[in-house]
């Protein structure tokens, strides 16, 4: 048991050396946003992001195969990491698919292995109420997950559904674990290790069933998942997925 408690509080050492390598400092003034201030540290932390409908209150979820989905439940695909390549500019991470939240030009979500500047990378901004708000670099629609498409403009209405509140994550670290192409163990205490900006890298995930229903113990074990809009990203013209609704 001694030997065992040894091992964990040296594991959980190199993991925070690990955070603590590539980090800008933080802010010295207090800030709700998980890309800045003490309360977050670094902007390597794991969140989930949540928003908000008439009815229900949504998770973005990346799976697998690439699909972008809300899900009333938090779980492991719904873990999230922001990466700050600026102070405002920020590219969205989901740490189990090993997949890059991307924008096109018309205002479509899909995802990516690797980070291209032009369609991946988003604006953060940290609204009064402490909620946060993400829109395209390239285009400057608001991230939005019931689809619609909004200019984001200082001083508009906002959408409920463009508002976000990061959520500290509470998915154990061993189920955001997958296996890669040729088996490559991925380290979810640090998966961007492999970040590059617009380059070539064949690091799509082996396809497993994107139904996993791998959630948060003190979640509500009744799952709503709905699929939007996004592009097929093997083919160079896109193809749109039909929104589905698994519950």
């Amino acid at each position: 048991m001694r030997k065992t408690g040894h091992l964990n509080m040296h594991s959980l050492f190199a993991l925070w050396l690990a955070a603590l390598q590539g980090c800008r400092p933080a802010d010295a003034a207090p800030n709700a946003s998980p890309l800045q201030g003490s309360n977050w540290g670094n902007p390597r932390r794991y969140i989930h992001l949540q928003t908000t409908t008439d009815l229900h209150n949504f998770y973005l979820e990346i799976t697998l195969n690439g699909l972008v989905r809300k899900t009333t439940n938090r779980g492991s695909y719904s873990v999230i990491l922001l990466k700050a390549e600026t102070r405002d500019r920020i590219a969205i991470f989901g740490v189990k698919s090993n997949r890059f939240l991307c924008m096109d030009g018309e205002g479509s979500l899909f995802t990516s292995t690797v980070c291209n500047r032009d369609d991946c990378l988003f604006y953060h901004k940290l609204l009064e109420n402490h909620r946060d708000i993400y829109y395209s670099t390239k285009n400057g629609i608001l991230l939005n997950l019931d689809g619609k498409r909004q200019m984001y403009s200082a001083g508009q209405n906002l959408a409920q559904s463009s508002i976000f509140l990061s959520e500290k994550n509470t998915i154990p670290l061993e189920r955001l674990q997958h296996r890669e192409r040729r088996n490559r163990q991925v380290d979810p205490s640090d998966p961007l290790s492999a970040l590059r900006f617009g380059e070539d890298a064949d690091s799509r995930a082996v396809q497993e069933d994107d139904t996993d229903q791998d959630v948060d113990p003190s979640e509500d074990r009744n799952i709503s998942r709905e699929t939007l809009i996004l592009h097929n990203l093997k083919n160079d013209t896109p193809k749109p997925v039909r929104i589905y609704i698994n519950i």
